[in-house]
């Protein structure tokens, strides 16, 4: 008995078995030849576009977001020096890494615009005494307000 074989398969004889990544490359391949011979065109990927959500009042939000949203909303500002005490740490860095490790920020009085510093020896008290224009500058450019007037080492 002859066998009879048509060309295709004498073609699919010829070449090495695919598998994997070729045989996807040979399936996308013969979908874009089907679809140029149909008339179509493959399209490109539609944009996503991000959805923002929209709060009704009602999704439970945190302190922070709330107090947040009602200043601005009513327009209101934080007291002058408020963010002093808070940013000591990063105040005390920019003038001098070592102040953070021996001075702590004990008060602000906003109507005179005076912070007082507790220095843990008499040598850090009179370096805070040298140095007090620069923490005044400091203090204004960390904390975003011009409230910082004077330094004062309060007693160890």
């Amino acid at each position: 008995m002859t066998e009879t074989t048509n060309p295709t398969e004498q073609a699919v004889a010829d070449e090495p078995e695919l598998s994997g990544v070729d045989l996807a490359r040979v399936a996308l391949h013969q979908a874009r030849e089907a679809a140029k011979k149909r008339g179509t065109q493959a399209r490109a990927p539609r944009s996503r576009r991000g959805r923002v959500a929209q709060r009704d009042g009602r999704e439970p939000s945190g302190f922070a977001a709330v107090l947040q949203d009602l200043m601005a909303d009513r327009a209101w500002k934080l007291p002058a020096g408020g963010g002093v005490l808070e940013r000591w740490p990063d105040i005390a860095t920019a003038v001098a890494p070592q102040l953070t490790d021996h001075v702590a920020a004990v008060a602000f009085h906003r109507e005179t615009g005076q912070l007082d510093l507790r220095p843990d020896s008499p040598a850090y008290a009179t370096q805070l005494r040298l140095i007090s224009s620069r923490i005044v500058t400091a203090a204004n450019e960390l904390a975003g307000t011009g409230a910082v007037r004077a330094v004062r080492a309060v007693r160890v």
